[in-house]
This record gives C-alpha cells, sequence and structure tokens, in this order.
C-alpha cells in the first residue's frame, strides 16, 4: 500500500503542476509578457552599471555621483514601466513609448547599460507597442471591407473614368500615325530604288 500513496501524490503533484502551467499560461497570453520581461531586464542592467561605481564615489565624494544617480533613475524607471506593462497591459502601448525613451535617456548616467540595456529597453518597448489583445486583433479574413477600402476603390474608379478615355484615344492616335507612317514609309522606299 505504501506504493500506491506515493503513486498518488506524484500524480497530485504533477496535476498541480500541470494546472499552475496552464495558469501561467493563460495569464501570460493576456499580456505583452516578453516586451515586460524585456522592460525589466533592460531596467535591471541599466541600474546595475553605475551601481558598481556610485557606492565608491559616494564613500569619496566625487563630482560625478549626481550623474550616476541619474543613471540609477532611469534604471529604476524603466524596470517599473515593465513591471507596469505586466500589471497594466490595456496601457501597454503608452507603457511601450514611455519604455522606449527612458531606455535612450539612460544614455545620460549610465551609457544605457553599456548598450546592452538601451537595446533590450528597446526591443522590449516596441514589443509592448505591437502587442495587442486578442479581441483588438483583426482576423486574418475580413467580411466587408474597411472604410480606407471603400475609399481607395472609389478614387480608382474616378481615376479609371477620367483616364480611361484619354488613354484610349492615345492609342488610337498612335495605332493611326503607325498605319499611316508604314504605308507613307513603304511608299517612298518604293520611289527610292
Amino acid at each position: 500500500m505504501a506504493t500506491k500513496s506515493s503513486y498518488d501524490d506524484s500524480t497530485n503533484t504533477t496535476g498541480r503542476i500541470k494546472r499552475r502551467w496552464d495558469r501561467f499560461t493563460a495569464w501570460r497570453l493576456r499580456r505583452p509578457f516578453l516586451g515586460g520581461l524585456l522592460l525589466c531586464l533592460a531596467g535591471i542592467i541599466i541600474t546595475w552599471v553605475p551601481m558598481q561605481i556610485l557606492p565608491d564615489l559616494l564613500f569619496v565624494g566625487g563630482e560625478l555621483t549626481g550623474f550616476l544617480a541619474i543613471g540609477v533613475a532611469f534604471g529604476v524607471l524603466v524596470f517599473l514601466t515593465g513591471v507596469f506593462a505586466l500589471y497594466k497591459p490595456a496601457h501597454s502601448d503608452v507603457i511601450g513609448v514611455i519604455g522606449i525613451a527612458l531606455s535612450i535617456l539612460s544614455l545620460v548616467g549610465s551609457l544605457g547599460g553599456l548598450l546592452f540595456g538601451l537595446l533590450f529597453g528597446i526591443l522590449g518597448g516596441n514589443l509592448c507597442l505591437a502587442w495587442k489583445p486578442d479581441e483588438d486583433r483583426v482576423p486574418d479574413r475580413v467580411t466587408e471591407p474597411s472604410p480606407v477600402d471603400n475609399a481607395v476603390a472609389g478614387a480608382r474608379k474616378r481615376l479609371r473614368a477620367i483616364v480611361g478615355p484619354i488613354v484610349r484615344r492615345l492609342r488610337d492616335r498612335l495605332a493611326a500615325a503607325t498605319e499611316t507612317g508604314s504605308g507613307s514609309g513603304s511608299a517612298e522606299h518604293g520611289n527610292d530604288r
């Protein structure tokens, strides 16, 4: 009987792990997960660079202390934009723009986390900008044309109505000129011989 209870415990544990993983997957799919994660990583990297120098300067007292403190502040703000993107996915487009701007501004105090934090921040912000919730996504096949498609179709129709007769007249004139030119040209060649 001892083997049966251990078997039940392992299947119960596996079932719990599977349920938790399914809940995490459902949570992850409802938000810009990769964009928020990259913004958090960028914030950590951006903060890490000046934190390697700042404690020594605070102890000694240097003129760059304020400059490096600005770098730490930008890193913390980039990290918070990543957390906010995961917490409030409805505002991911605004959060993405703010994350990109702060990542670029991090060049001032921490060299953009030696450029790695800058690149991760820009990439994460762009992923937050590009993310759309499931209900906002347009299906592959749209049943009716959009107002823009209708306007383009109307403009093409009006353009064909104007340009079509002009093109036909030019073709007729070109054909007539080619026929008269080839007929008179052969007569002239015949007279020369």
